[in-house]
């Protein structure tokens, strides 16, 4: 089977990689692994040069600069249209540009060897111009109405009814509705699309693979190397809960006098208590008081620098207002770590409270407090028997294992597309 895997992020040895960065290498090797001819359409807005396996074919589309030039001016009409207007009108263009770009490349890959099926993220609407005649499949892996609307904004709702759709939004949306085969790897998202967009996804696991070569100690080694530390990595923004951590930092710290807070990440603006833009870190240095140089910010670093982090943790803290099926968490648990994840946020999907991890309630801080205690209070006995079942519940997303779901829904997609 030939599959080509259309995204706008893939994982790779030179770009550091969220959830779907990461589940799009993942997916292109074990179908590659398993025999497959796999290509990776990259939708990307401006070059990206991915370095990938030599195995795989990839093929990047961008805007040009002179495309930029006039999506710009078209976004600029109106005089009354603000600066969060212009840019949203200018993401609508820049995003239909994007799927007619797809379209084109997945017609020059099909003439140089027929594609079987298509797999689409929906990030973008890029399975809006879809060719027909191939099977495709689209996955879900968020709403950005919410994820970067309410759920990313210090006391915004997470309900999708709450937050405001724009213009690109309605757009990615349409060619969600308008895909008759639609995966969501937690439940959460399949119903949050079945309630308000009337779409029935399947509910798929993401695959993972937890490679251990070439990992990179360097930093581990020059920070943190036979220190004891609590982790919160990821984006740092209010969806990921890094305002949470800020609020743990003092009395954690205080508390645990042996213990450091590492962070790792992005390390994206938030606000202060005086409604100032300040960085993540410096929001969490802050909370942390005159325990502050007790919270180290190892930077955004790509898998192979960022594993060696988690697995030398003593606790992985992961308060997100919101996920699909948190990446970082699956990431921790296969590696026998115990995470402290959100009761509500698909969490709940991965982690048997009390058992395999813990859950907090959303927005409490002193309910992840309690878990911190608890987890770093338990005897060795009770932390290995813990780690264990972390690694246990994440062997059901092991290559073979997601391979065969993932094959037996390709080809059901594939039967009922002839007839």
């Amino acid at each position: 089977m030939h599959i080509a895997i259309v995204t706008t992020e893939l994982a790779s040895s030179n770009h550091s990689s969220g959830g779907l960065a990461s589940f799009s290498a993942n997916l292109a090797r074990i179908f590659r692994e398993n025999g497959h001819k796999v290509s990776i359409v990259l939708a990307a807005t401006k070059k990206e040069n991915i370095m990938f396996d030599k195995d795989i074919d990839v093929y990047e589309t961008f805007i040009p600069k002179s495309v930029w030039g006039i999506f710009d001016r078209m976004a600029g009409i109106g005089a009354s249209v603000t600066d969060e207007e212009k840019d949203e009108i200018r993401r609508f263009f820049m995003n239909l540009y994007k799927s007619r770009q797809v379209r084109k490349m997945i017609g020059h890959i099909d003439k140089k060897e027929k594609i079987d099926l298509v797999h689409y993220c929906n990030l973008g609407g890029l399975s809006l111009f879809a060719d027909k005649k191939i099977p495709y499949v689209v996955r879900l892996s968020g709403f950005l109405n919410v994820c970067n609307g309410g759920a990313n904004q210090p006391n915004g709702s997470i309900e999708f009814e709450d937050n405001r759709l724009s213009i690109r939004h309605r757009l990615e949306y349409f060619a969600l509705k308008r895909s008759k085969y639609v995966i969501s790897p937690s439940y959460l998202l399949a119903e949050t699309a079945r309630q308000s967009l009337r779409i029935r996804p399947t509910v798929l696991e993401s695959p993972f693979v937890l490679n251990r070569e070439n990992w990179d100690y360097d930093i581990y080694d020059s920070l943190l190397r036979e220190k004891r530390y609590i982790i919160h990595y990821g984006s740092l923004k209010y969806l990921k809960g890094t305002h949470i951590v800020a609020k743990m930092a003092h009395t954690m710290l205080d508390t645990h006098k042996d213990m450091l807070l590492v962070l790792a990440g992005a390390d994206l603006e938030m606000f202060d208590e005086r409604g100032r833009k300040v960085k993540a870190h410096e929001l969490v240095k802050a909370g942390a008081g005159e325990h502050s140089d007790r919270v180290v910010y190892a930077g955004c670093l790509v898998r192979e620098q960022l594993y060696p982090l988690i697995q030398n943790a003593q606790l992985c803290l992961l308060p997100s207002r919101l996920e699909n099926l948190s990446n970082a968490c699956i990431e921790a648990m296969a590696m026998g770590r115990i995470v402290i994840g959100t009761d509500g946020a698909s969490f709940e999907q991965l982690i048997d409270d009390g058992v395999s991890g813990f859950l907090g309630e959303r927005d409490n801080p002193q309910s992840y407090l309690q878990a911190v205690n608890t987890a770093l209070n338990m005897s060795e006995e009770e932390k290995r028997k813990m780690e264990e079942k972390a690694a246990e519940r994440i062997k059901k997303l092991a290559p073979d294992v997601v391979y065969r779901k993932y094959m037996r829904y390709y080809r059901k997609v594939m039967k009922h597309w002839i007839k």
